[in-house]
């Protein structure tokens, strides 16, 4: 096994636990700025989750704005 082997060692359930944690980043509201991985596959993994992540929030609280709930209450 090459260096360049050893730098690549990930798995799909890697990916998707890079991304999941992504997800809940970005759906908690944390800036993509806090990304934990170097290596740029994981990296872009999480990154995705976020991005998809943040989106999600960013529908519930628009969502939350437009129901007539939320128009009672101010």
């Amino acid at each position: 096994m090459s260096q360049h082997d050893d730098k690549q060692h990930w798995s799909l359930e890697s990916l998707t636990k890079a991304y999941q944690q992504g997800y809940m980043a970005g759906l908690a509201g944390n800036a993509s700025d806090s990304l934990p991985f170097a290596d740029s596959i994981p990296a872009a993994a999480w990154e995705a989750g976020w991005v998809d992540g943040e989106g999600q929030r960013r529908l519930s609280a628009e969502k939350l704005n437009r129901s007539p709930h939320a128009k009672k209450r101010a």
